[in-house]
């Protein structure tokens, strides 16, 4: 009973994997802080003021060839509102806000850009003009979705501005209905306000106690604090490689990158699991593994500074011409991985009409010959498709260095990021190699059981990629906003 169970498992594990929506890590770390603007009215608007992280600061303003004094002009603020902050107008502005239910539409006005302490800050509104009655079930909160960036929103921080005589009564609790990796839920402000001076409004109603993260979220918390301490390291070191190109400060920096590499890759990402589905489906070999595993993540890592070299060479803005490049690339790459893994189910499914899987020899070694040519072949095409993608991280750091006129580190630090993702991406790959031939090994010997187990595995991973490449083809921002009426 036990050995058929585990069967069942590993079966159903490439679709355990793909469920999680697997497009991006962090990139860019944002502390958000908000203020409630009320008024005899009522609640007339949200100002939102973001501080972001050392390395995203100083790639953004390189890129847009700005500097402190600069930033403050006028011609400064309309570089960094059109160059940077106008894009954000395609995701809300990151920001949520519901009233009686309803999820409301998002603007925003009185945009203004600063440095403290060496860090961008974007200051701006939400207006809002809801009265009093229609503030019901009110909560607001600030989180991407897509989790290229992972904003904090500051408990600590939260602001009110009262213009008359209202009340009001707040909580912040987690947004569980918004849980995003199926383990980061985002803190939202529930707010209840009243126009009469005299009666204080009651708390929103309280939930049910939140309950303790398990394992693996408190895994993925660790690592979102260990990429977030090492982007201010690499910062610091970086900066110090300008005045000292061959000390230290270099060694640190590369480092770190392999570091942050190792780090980064065990957070969320498509990769994994087009590696995990791959492999289950497919003969595999720890070669062949380690070969998927790496040529994903140089490819993922090439990519991005293919697209931030040819910007930087033709439209001298490396991040804005990223932006655009990955938002073509993106579906494309979506599209051709959803076709790979139709063309393998058709394969493995003819395979099965024709009686070539299913009358196969039970026996330790699959067949094909995982390490032969043909399979070799592939693995590096369904390795290239996948990785087609540019790395926002990448191409951050790639900014980053660009501006502080150490290009050549920077190309080093992808290098090694590069190694240190591909050390975990193949750790991945090999456990699907060896769950897959543990699957086959319980079953060797049952001919029949084998036979279809074979089968089984071959055509749910290939049809695991294929929905898994057209999930994602559907959701990527160039395509979704087609397909909203």
């Amino acid at each position: 009973m036990k050995k058929y169970l585990s069967i069942i498992i590993l079966l159903l594990l490439p679709l355990v994997v793909s469920v999680r929506q697997a497009q991006a890590h962090p990139h860019v770390w944002v502390d958000a802080a908000l203020t409630f603007q009320i008024n005899d009215s009522g609640l007339a608007a949200v100002q939102e003021n973001w501080l972001f992280d050392d390395i995203f600061t100083n790639a953004i303003l390189s890129d847009l060839e700005l500097d402190a004094t600069s930033l403050a002009t006028t011609i400064g603020q309309e570089k960094i509102r059109e160059g940077a902050f106008a894009y954000l107008a395609n995701f809300n502005y990151f920001t949520l806000i519901e009233t009686g239910g309803k999820r409301l539409k998002i603007t925003a006005k009185d945009f203004k850009a600063s440095l403290r302490d060496g860090r961008l800050v974007y200051d701006f509104t939400v207006p809002l003009n809801l009265p009093f009655d229609k503030v019901k079930d009110f909560r607001a909160a600030v989180f991407d979705k897509e989790y290229y960036s992972d904003i904090l929103l500051l408990k600590d921080k939260l602001g009110f501005e009262i213009d008359g005589m209202a009340q009001v009564s707040h909580v912040v609790r987690p947004a569980k209905d918004h849980t995003y990796w199926q383990f980061i839920v985002p803190e939202a402000v529930h707010l209840s306000i009243s126009g009469q001076p005299d009666s204080k409004p009651d708390l929103p109603a309280a939930e049910l106690p939140v309950e303790s993260p398990g394992p693996i979220e408190r895994l993925m918390s660790l690592v979102r604090s260990l990429q977030k301490e090492l982007t201010l390291r690499l910062n610091g070191f970086g900066m110090d490689i300008r005045d000292n190109p061959f000390g230290s400060a270099l060694w640190m920096f590369l480092g770190l990158s392999f570091v942050y590499g190792v780090v980064h890759a065990v957070g969320p990402g498509h990769g994994k699991t087009v590696v995990c589905s791959y492999f289950l489906s497919n003969p595999g070999s720890f070669f062949t593994g380690a070969l998927m595993g790496n040529t994903i993540t140089f490819v993922h890592m090439g990519s991005a500074a293919l697209a931030v070299g040819v910007a930087y060479l033709f439209f001298s803005s490396g991040m804005g011409g990223f932006q655009a490049a990955s938002r073509a690339l993106a579906p494309a790459s979506y599209a051709l991985l959803a076709l790979m893994g139709v063309v393998l189910a058709i394969k493995a499914m003819r395979d099965v009409f024709r009686g070539g899987l299913l009358t196969a020899c039970s026996c330790a070694e699959p067949v094909p010959d995982p390490d032969d040519a043909a399979q070799i072949r592939k693995v590096l095409t369904v390795s290239f498709v996948t990785g087609l993608i540019p790395c926002p991280g990448a191409a951050v750091i790639l900014a980053f260095a660009i501006g502080q006129d150490i290009f050549w580190a920077g190309m080093g630090a992808l290098v090694v990021m590069a190694v240190g993702m591909g050390v975990t991406t193949t750790l991945f790959a090999w456990v699907a190699v060896s769950a897959r031939g543990l699957t086959l090994r319980m079953t060797g010997s049952n001919r029949k059981l084998f036979n279809w187990m074979y089968a089984g595995l071959s055509i749910c991973g290939a049809l695991v990629i294929a929905v898994f490449g057209a999930a994602l083809f559907l959701s990527s921002p160039g395509i979704h906003q087609y397909l909203v009426w």
